[in-house]
Parts: C-alpha cells; structure tokens; sequence
C-alpha cells in the first residue's frame, strides 16, 4: 500500500504550530530560558546554576512526564486538524477508518524507574493505561482504541511508524495513520536522569545537550484516499528503513555510524538519487560526542554517497533536543522546506538515533 502525508502539527518553544515553528526554525531564532526548577554544580564558581533549557511554556508549566506528554499531544494533534482541515468528531466514518501510533520514550529504563532489557522488554500495557487512553480520550475523535498502539522506541520511533505504517493499515483495513510523538526532555525527573549520565550541556560539560521539549504529528494516508480527498498537502515517502545499533550509547562501547550508515544508503538507493546526494538532510544531532561520531563515521562509510556540500539541517540549535518527539519534528521541518520551497533539491532525507540502538532515514517528496 502506497501512503503519503497529508497533514502536520507541531507545538515547541519556538511556535504553537508547525508553520510557526519551521519558519522559527528556518530563520535560527531561539528561546532557550534558565530552568529555575533544577540547578546543577557550577564547579569553577562553586555554586548551584540553573539549567538552560527549550520549556514550552504555559503549556507544560506545572505538569510532570504524563501530563506534559498529554499537553504537547493535545496542542499538536488540534494542528494537525486545522492545518489539514480534517473533519470533526461528526464524520464517524472518517475517524473509524483511522488509526493512531503513539511515539513514546523507552518506557523500561531506568529514567522512570524501571531497568532496561534489550532480550525481553516488559509490556507496554502500563504506557497505554497511562497515557494512550486519557489521550484519546481527551482528543474527543471516535477512533477505535482497538486501532491505537504506544512505540516505545525513542527518537527513531516515528521513523519506525513511517516504516511499518503500510503493513500495520493493511492488516486493520484502515486508510490512515495518526502518528504522535512527544517527550520532555525538561521534566524534573527528566533532567536527573540526564545529569547522572553526564549528558546535560553544563559550563563543566559542554559537549552535552541542551533539553526541550516537543509534540509533533503528521498524518499517513494511503494513495487512494488521498487522491479521493484531495487534502490541502500531499508528501510522498520514496523510501524508508530502520536498522539495530548494538554498539549504542548505554553500552558504553564506540559507536562508528554503522547501523546509521546502512539505513541511510538504503533509503538513498531505494530513492533512486544521484550519487552524490546534494540536498537537505535533516538530523537530530544535539550536541552530544556520541551522536556526532556516529554520524562523523556514518559519513565516512557512506564515502561518496554523499555531497560535501551537504546541507545539514539541525532543528535542536533552536528548540533543543526533543527526545522521543524529535524524528517527527524533524520529519515535520523535511516537510515544509520541499511544501515551501526552500529546500536544496526535490528530495528531502532526515535520519534519526535512539540512545538505545534504533535508527532509521526516510526520504520525502512533494506529491505532484
């Protein structure tokens, strides 16, 4: 089954919806704040400095993990109908034939109690209890909760949905997929968890992330609905793969870009593009050392697949790094470079890397 995107939302701290929020992002602004609410040891001064962080503000203040996760999911999701101009809650057809992928954080590490296990994950059962059914709840569509799933796989989770979006439609006789992805990277817990993994960008620390916060979404619609439809926005999926790290970030083993590397020259063969890919590839690199030798050494296995004048797009220089929300953040800004024109070719690439071993690349299109 053939599918596009035909719809966008996003909410960051640098725009309540995704037109605002690219554009923001296009033009570099940035409104990064000091996270009052968590300080950590300035080691030359001797004193305790907060945090600088990307928070959405209003939106998430006062809310911890859940309720952000719901608040961002709420505000992307109510951009993605309007930019869409979807039907409400009366077209029961519309929403019946729909189904929803939650992207989510690991939900079995240790950053929210639990301890991870790459032979046998616990369930997600807790996740969806927790967070998938208030939310559908609070969205107020009659979509069939029997079509809604939680993917518990981090920042290449979206890139997962894109990925087995086609077979997971056609096994439930759905014409469309919802694919929400958030995380807050400025949650008290949160910034804990990253503090003690040294991965916080701190004046003692600068090859660390600055945290933020996201919800973004985008709608997948199989060809022939789309052509029935005839939405506002269609975006083609040349190609799209996945790939297992073994060497990632919490094996404290160098990682040398291999999985990276091998998804990122499927997606550029099964695209079809001359060699060597000139355009815009968007990526989540955040500022940490494992994710740039990743992609340094990534580069280096792709040898002249890719362009030196490569134009890299990194969407967490203005609103952070996004967690589990960052590969659909980043499919979002793909989308509109090639809907606005601004993108450096008629193909748009954007890869993505979970802490814990996913990754994946897929290549978009504007549909003519």
């Amino acid at each position: 089954m053939e599918v596009v995107v035909t719809s966008l939302g996003m909410v960051s701290s640098v725009g309540r919806d995704v037109v605002t929020a690219c554009a923001a992002m296009r033009a570099g602004i940035v409104r990064a704040q000091p996270l009052t609410y968590f300080q950590a040891l300035d080691e030359t001064s001797q004193e305790m400095e907060p945090i600088t962080g990307h928070p959405v503000r209003a939106l998430t203040e006062g809310f911890t993990i859940i309720g952000r996760w719901l608040g961002l999911a709420r505000g992307c999701v109510s951009d993605l109908l309007r930019q869409g101009a979807l039907p409400d809650a009366s077209d029961v057809a519309f929403w019946r034939s729909t189904g929803v992928l939650a992207v989510t954080p690991y939900h079995d590490d240790d950053r929210f109690g639990g301890e991870a296990s790459d032979d046998a994950p616990p369930s997600t059962e807790p996740v969806r209890l927790a967070y998938l059914q208030p939310l559908l709840e609070a969205l107020g569509l009659p979509i069939d909760e029997r079509n809604a799933e939680v993917l518990c796989l981090g920042a290449a989770g979206a890139v997962h949905a894109i990925h087995q979006a086609s077979r997971w439609m056609a096994d439930r006789g759905l014409e469309r997929l919802l694919v929400i992805a958030v995380d807050s990277y400025c949650d008290p817990l949160t910034l804990e968890w990253l503090l003690q993994y040294r991965r916080l960008k701190t004046p003692e620390h600068p090859q660390g992330l600055m945290p933020g916060e996201a919800g973004a979404c985008f709608l997948l619609e199989s060809a022939a609905s789309a052509r029935r439809r005839q939405p506002p926005m269609q975006l083609a999926i040349v190609s799209a793969a996945v790939r297992m790290e073994k060497d990632h970030f919490f094996t404290r083993k160098p990682n040398l870009g291999v999985a990276l590397a091998d998804a990122l020259e499927e997606v550029l063969a099964g695209a079809a593009l001359k060699a060597p890919f000139a355009g815009s590839l968007v990526s989540d690199l955040n500022g940490e050392n494992w994710r740039a030798n990743e992609w340094g050494y990534a580069r280096l296995r792709l040898g002249q697949k890719l362009a030196e004048g490569l134009h890299l797009v990194l969407p967490a220089t203005s609103v952070g790094d996004t967690g589990a929300a960052s590969g659909a953040v980043g499919l979002c800004v793909a989308a509109r470079a090639l809907v606005r024109g601004y993108a450096r070719a008629e193909h748009v690439v954007t890869v993505s890397s979970s802490e814990r071993g996913q990754v994946g690349a897929v290549c978009l299109k504007l549909k003519g």
